[in-house]
């Protein structure tokens, strides 16, 4: 892989899981100012080594988590502040769990969004409305100058029109 390339696939993961890593980190040391430097220190590492990187192997998230938990034990030995990492100690989730929830969140919402697309212009309005910004029926009517009965009428079919939308899309929500 040429330098170039090397540099661009490396900025797309760097920019996908900067913020999942600081975050991870920060949870567990408790410093976000220094879970930032870790965070940095975790992908010049991965930059370093990043040609050993093989996606058949595994995903660039589990590498990434095996980096950061490497790191993460360094710092505990260091500090002696806290144990090492080990399975007796319970975890309020892996990065490897935020990251799969976090896609799983930017792809609901894409979908949502879609969904929402599919909607009549007054439906998508009144269901934003409740739904997004928690405005009654009666408010509703004020903004959108319909009656607060032809709101709920509204709000009916707009739920009614989405369900349709993600069955015929054979989409089941998990909520």
């Amino acid at each position: 892989m040429d330098i170039e390339m090397r540099s661009d696939a490396f900025e797309q993961y760097y920019r996908k899981h900067f913020r999942i890593v600081v975050n991870y980190i920060a949870r567990k040391i408790c410093n976000r100012q220094e879970a930032e430097d870790m965070a940095m220190e975790v992908f010049a590492k991965c930059y370093e080594r990043f040609d050993e990187f093989d996606e058949n192997k595994a995903s660039f998230s589990t590498w990434l988590y095996v980096i950061v938990n490497n790191r993460l034990k360094n710092y505990y030995r260091d500090h002696k502040e806290h144990d090492e990492l080990t399975e007796d100690h319970p975890s309020d989730g892996s990065m490897e769990d935020e990251i799969v929830h976090a896609q799983y969140i930017s792809e609901m919402r894409r979908v949502l969004k879609d969904a929402l697309s599919s909607l009549k212009e007054q439906q998508r309005q009144v269901i934003i409305l409740k739904y997004f910004k928690n405005l009654s029926s009666a408010e509703i009517s004020e903004i959108t100058g319909i009656s607060s009965a032809n709101v709920r009428v509204t709000l009916y079919r707009g739920i009614a029109a989405l369900k349709k939308y993600f069955q015929d899309k054979n989409i089941k929500l998990e909520l």
